[in-house]
């Protein structure tokens, strides 16, 4: 199949983000599947100079100021400098931004799909791909495809990142029953619409019964270089990614608690690493942890060093957070965790799907919000340290980039009635 296709993500090339990662990780992919590509961002991203990539702002006072200060964490790392620069630079649009919160509740990427809505017109016209294929995160990418596709007569296929329709996409009325209406306009218009969990296309079945609802498990890249696991002094389980909101750390640490009260000694052996970024809130549990000393922060990292700090732990841990949005979500650390080949301990809240994924893989899950369970999973790891039989797990993992973008081409080709050769 050698086709032409215009992308359109409003987030990409941009270093330790997961809905950047999920379309950056596939360009070479198609590229290697023979499709000439397209690709139609925002300025969160740098642009990518070795392929076809144009880049359009947000013209909203809202998107305006979320981009650029995108920008000047691209470009500073001092907090007085970034404070300066924004309010130098933000305090004209400040009283229109202030007007367009009161008048639209809306996320404040909502407006990027009227300059991306045009440059895709005018990319369709001009370069005449056979698809347009949409991918998100913010809707704005959806709508922009979506009008896109009508104007110009091309096919289109939208994959959602995450549900559209879940509890913290939409905190208002007026933004809940935008995002309903634009799913509905999707499911109605485009070709094929693309979940990455079984349970969200379900639900959307659930709701349009179209059998437009796909699922492509989005997977990971393979780590170029397989770093040694050697078995240090201390049992060191890693966490990687934010913490904040219902994705915290505190049933964890209440089961450290009762492990170190149980058996003083293990405190002396353990230790938890933390890489990302972490609320407030978090930091004060971490604080208020009789047992703090046992924790270390590294803040946020780069991607590379955070995929090769992974094959070094002793554990990975993993926490969903504990809202109805993780029925049918899995977090992309997953995929980088299954090929980082080391145990991993998942916190996962009622998500059976995941569940069966990681223990086919021979990790330990238990529920986000029970204790009792995470004290029992952290001594069957514990015992298995102190007998040095922390095995790695490197049997390939399945869920790979390579084997998602194939995916997504057959799903293209089936649906646009072509045959896959």
């Amino acid at each position: 199949m050698k086709d032409r296709w215009l992308i359109i993500s409003y987030f990409a090339n941009i270093d330790a983000m997961a809905p950047s990662h999920h379309i950056d990780d596939r360009l070479a992919f198609f590229k290697k599947e023979g499709i000439d590509i397209h690709l139609l961002s925002s300025t969160c991203g740098r642009r990518y100079k070795k392929m076809s990539h144009t880049r359009v702002p947000s013209p909203a006072p809202s998107g305006i100021r979320y981009e650029v200060r995108y920008f000047l964490r691209r470009k500073t790392r001092r907090k007085f400098w970034f404070k300066f620069w924004e309010t130098l630079i933000l305090l004209p649009i400040f009283p229109f931004y202030f007007l367009e919160k009161l008048l639209f509740r809306l996320d404040s990427t909502w407006s990027w799909f009227i300059t991306a809505t045009v440059t895709a017109i005018v990319l369709s016209v001009k370069k005449r791909p056979a698809i347009i294929y949409s991918t998100g995160g913010p809707v704005s990418a959806h709508i922009a495809a979506m009008i896109a596709a009508a104007v110009t007569g091309r096919q289109y296929i939208a994959e959602f990142q995450d549900p559209l329709v879940h509890q913290y996409a939409a905190p208002g009325k007026f933004e809940r029953h935008f995002i309903e209406r634009v799913e509905r306009m999707i499911f109605k218009t485009s070709k094929a619409a693309i979940f990455l969990t079984k349970k969200a296309a379900e639900n959307a079945e659930t709701r349009y019964g179209c059998g437009k609802s796909f699922v492509v498990y989005a997977g990971a890249p393979r780590p170029e270089n397989i770093s040694s696991y050697e078995r240090g002094e201390h049992l060191r389980v890693a966490h990687y990614g934010s913490l904040g909101g219902s994705r915290n750390l505190g049933p964890f640490l209440d089961a450290l608690g009762v492990l170190f009260r149980n058996n003083p000694a293990i405190a002396g052996r353990f230790r938890l690493d933390l890489y990302g970024n972490n609320s407030r809130a978090v930091k004060r549990e971490i604080e208020r942890f009789a047992y703090n000393d046992t924790i270390t922060t590294y803040g946020k990292v780069n991607r590379p060093r955070a995929v090769e700090s992974m094959q070094t732990a002793d554990v990975l841990l993993l926490i969903q957070n504990m809202d109805d949005v993780s029925f049918e979500t899995i977090p992309s650390k997953v995929y980088e965790y299954l090929h980082a080949g080391r145990p991993i301990l998942a916190l996962v809240y009622r998500n059976p799907e995941l569940r069966s994924m990681l223990e086919a893989q021979g990790h330990l899950v238990v529920e986000a919000d029970d204790v009792a369970q995470i004290v029992e999973a952290l001594g069957r790891y514990i015992a298995k340290w102190r007998e040095d039989h922390l095995e790695s797990l490197h049997a390939s993992s399945p869920y790979t980039v390579e084997r998602a973008v194939a995916e997504l081409i057959h799903v293209a080709s089936r649906r646009l009635g072509e045959v896959q050769e």
